[in-house]
């Protein structure tokens, strides 16, 4: 968190949270391939530049029952209109527990799988002057805090809202996958729930 977030520091707007809970069979590659895929065709990327997002993983197997663990943390960013001064940043991170194989049987056919939980944290964060580039300025550090508050404070009012809406579009997206309730009937997703194809699909 402190690798890109300013604790403390006003110019970090917090701006949503949600946490997701699942429990049953699904597959693991499936929900990872889902959440990258979405923040990818949406216009995330990770924040140094690389492909995976991921800046912490952990996996452990649980004897004597062979049960897995795995722990995950993904640093996000979406730079709107490639902006020098305004950045969306995302927090996300998964923890499973008692992860164990398991196999499904669609049409008569087997499908190898996973039953277990798990649980994804998402914070959204709003960064102004996210480069630093007005605060380390010799002239214009001493104008920075009287911009975001008087002349900027409409914009990044804005783009709080913007943020807000792109964090829980991400939500919804989740919840289809992982066949969690939304509060309105969503369209039929483009990707399978749970990572298993539906009976229609798996002749």
């Amino acid at each position: 968190m402190a690798k890109f977030l300013r604790p403390g520091d006003e110019r970090d707007i917090f701006v949503a949270k949600w946490e997701l809970e699942f429990i049953d069979t699904f597959h693991m590659k499936e929900l990872y391939r889902t959440a990258h895929d979405f923040l990818s065709e949406n216009g995330w990327s990770d924040p140094e530049g690389g492909e995976t997002w991921e800046y912490f993983y952990y996996e452990r197997i649980i004897y004597p029952k062979g049960e897995k663990e795995h722990r995950a943390w993904w640093r996000v960013q979406l730079l709107p209109n490639n902006s020098k001064y305004v950045r969306y940043f995302i927090k996300l991170d998964y923890r499973t527990l008692h992860m164990t194989p398991a196999e499904v049987i669609v049409n008569g056919k087997k499908y190898k799988t996973w039953r277990g939980s798990v649980v994804m944290y998402c914070d959204a964060w709003l960064q102004l002057d996210y480069q630093n580039r007005w605060s380390n300025h010799w002239l214009m550090r001493h104008f920075d805090k009287f911009f975001r508050k008087r002349i900027y404070k409409p914009y990044w009012e804005a783009h709080k809202l913007e943020l807000y809406k792109k964090c829980y579009d991400f939500n919804k997206e989740m919840k289809r996958f992982l066949r969690l309730k939304t509060p309105v009937k969503e369209p039929r997703p483009f990707r399978h729930v749970t990572g298993i194809p539906p009976p229609e699909e798996a002749l």
